[in-house]
């Protein structure tokens, strides 16, 4: 029981869904599913490096806003302008 808590923890912690660690629980349990393994792990890898591409898109926009904040002259916030003003 502890073990399998532990399984679920780790795989928590790297970013493995509930259900996606209740998949790999599943093909825990059967030998030879290495190739599965790896091939979810290697999706969970790509999943993580978009996520990593959006948050620093994120990053950029918000550091420009700061920027244009710090440097306005006019009493407006240019952030929450910026907000108001979004698609």
């Amino acid at each position: 029981m502890a073990q399998r808590l532990r399984f679920i923890k780790r795989a928590q912690e790297l970013g493995f869904s509930l259900e996606e660690v209740r998949e790999l629980l599943a093909l825990r349990i059967e030998p030879g599913n290495c190739t599965d393994v790896r091939c979810r792990a290697r999706a969970k890898i790509a999943d993580i490096e978009e996520k990593i591409k959006t948050l620093a898109a994120i990053r950029k926009t918000l550091e420009d806003l700061v920027n244009q904040c710090e440097q306005s002259a006019s009493g407006d916030c240019v952030i929450l302008t910026s907000l108001e003003d979004s698609k």
